[in-house]
């Protein structure tokens, strides 16, 4: 009788806010599926080099991403009290922080490209690394500027206008690449620089769109999101808010970067087996990706309904709120891991043809089957805790589990223990694992 409660209320209003912003996941994410199909038609080369402009600009994406992602529990408990002001309040400050980040992590890119000779890598995948990573860097600004824009919008529950835009800036992606990197419709054959700026561009669209359907869409809604955007004071600040924004927005963004740098790490200690690891590796870690950006879907879900319930003071409605996504991402994460199981050598084979890429990234899926369940439990737990405000022991939590335990297990069964690329990805399924256990203990025991 719990069970079935707990789908006819939390399942559903989970779901009706978490299916726009995964179709809007999925069609961020799909920027750099498409980026790595089209490029791994150029060869084993291109696609080793992309991993390692990725492993690198991720790292900046993810950080901005956490940096940015705390305005949606703020937004979530103002208007749980009907607080149009402090939404509005919470937007300009986040705003400002996330332009400050971007051009930051532009300088610091900027400033130490050439340290990726330093890392062991092929010298023809660095070569053609260094300029996607410094055209990729520029779309920093837009991106986070759509960021905080989409937080305002899925922080007031309206989760369709973003997940417009983001679909809206893949298709745009599409046709850029197609053009840029192969030369087609009289376009200049750019290769791995075309995707580049495919991605560049896909992403000031998005913003530009967001843009708009905030200004015209839904006039006559009490809760109209250009509305807020009026309530906007630009020359007013508060130097206790700015503070209280980076209090929660500086941990998250390290919850991400742990987990994402264990990746990036991962990736670079790929290049140190070999480019074909390094592609194999991609292929897998693309393609998981994808799963993952569902999880945070849901795991915004949680966010946003565990904030309402954080400012309704109602610790059952946040308790409810949680474990319903937590069911709903152990269901999906089951199927996908046999998903990934079943069809390991057909998914490489949609990247490159070449058998021995295909071959490794074959067993990797079977790694990463393993660890689908525990990744979306994680993400979902973290993502619960957000909306509580509960920010520090997450971070603890995910430094120990990738950074003192899964690293570290990645790198001695690799190379201490000689078992190459199969021990760099056990390394990630134990991180993953810790994550998932210690921080679903941290929100049942918070909300009991």
């Amino acid at each position: 009788m719990q069970f079935t409660q707990l789908f006819r209320t939390d399942f559903k209003a989970n779901l009706y806010l978490a299916w726009p912003i995964i179709l809007g996941q999925l069609g961020q994410i799909s920027v750099n599926i498409i980026d790595n199909v089209m490029v791994g038609q150029l060869g084993t080369i291109p696609l080793a080099s992309i991993s390692l402009a990725i492993a690198i600009f991720v790292i900046f994406f993810v950080v901005g991403m956490g940096m940015s992602m705390v305005l949606q529990p703020l937004v979530a408990e103002a208007d749980a009290q009907s607080d149009t002001q402090s939404s509005s309040f919470a937007f300009k400050h986040s705003l400002v922080i996330n332009t400050i980040f971007s051009i930051l992590s532009i300088l610091m890119v900027e400033c130490g490209i050439g340290l990726i000779h330093e890392l062991g890598q092929d010298a023809e995948v660095v070569h053609g690394a260094i300029p996607y990573l410094r055209i990729s860097m520029y779309s920093m600004l837009p991106f986070m500027w759509f960021q905080a824009f989409r937080g305002l919008s899925e922080g007031l529950s309206e989760t369709k206008a973003p997940m417009i835009a983001m679909l809206i800036g893949n298709a745009v992606n599409v046709v850029l690449n197609y053009m840029l990197i192969f030369g087609n419709w009289g376009a200049a054959d750019m290769g791995l620089k075309g995707a580049a700026y495919g991605t560049f561009f896909s992403r000031v669209a998005m913003l530009i769109v967001l843009i708009l359907l905030m200004r015209y869409w839904k006039k006559d809604s009490p809760k109209r999101l250009w509305n807020y955007l009026l309530n906007v004071d630009p020359w007013h600040y508060s130097r206790m808010y700015f503070r209280k924004v980076l209090r929660l927005g500086i941990p998250s963004s390290m919850q991400m970067l742990f987990e994402v740098g264990a990746f990036a790490a991962a990736a670079i200690m790929m290049g140190m087996l070999g480019p074909i690891e390094q592609a194999a590796h991609q292929i897998t870690i693309n393609t998981v990706s994808t799963t993952f950006m569902i999880c945070v879907g849901l795991s915004v879900a949680a966010t946003v309904r565990v904030g309402n319930a954080l400012g309704r003071k109602d610790k059952a409605g946040m308790r409810s709120a949680g474990a319903a996504a937590f069911v709903q991402v152990i269901l999906f994460m089951t199927f996908t891991a046999i998903t990934f199981a079943v069809l390991r050598f057909v998914i490489p084979s949609w990247y490159i043809d070449d058998a021995a890429v295909i071959e490794i990234a074959a067993v990797l899926f079977l790694v990463s089957a393993i660890f689908q369940i525990s990744d979306g439990i994680q993400v979902v737990a973290i993502g619960a805790l957000r909306g509580m405000q509960d920010i520090w022991w997450p971070t603890g939590i995910t430094f120990f589990a990738y950074i003192c335990v899964g690293l570290p297990c990645s790198y001695l069964s690799a190379f201490t223990f000689d078992m190459g690329y199969v021990g760099i990805w056990i390394g990630l399924l134990v991180g993953l694992s810790l994550s998932a256990l210690l921080n679903t203990i941290r929100f049942f025991r918070l909300t009991a």
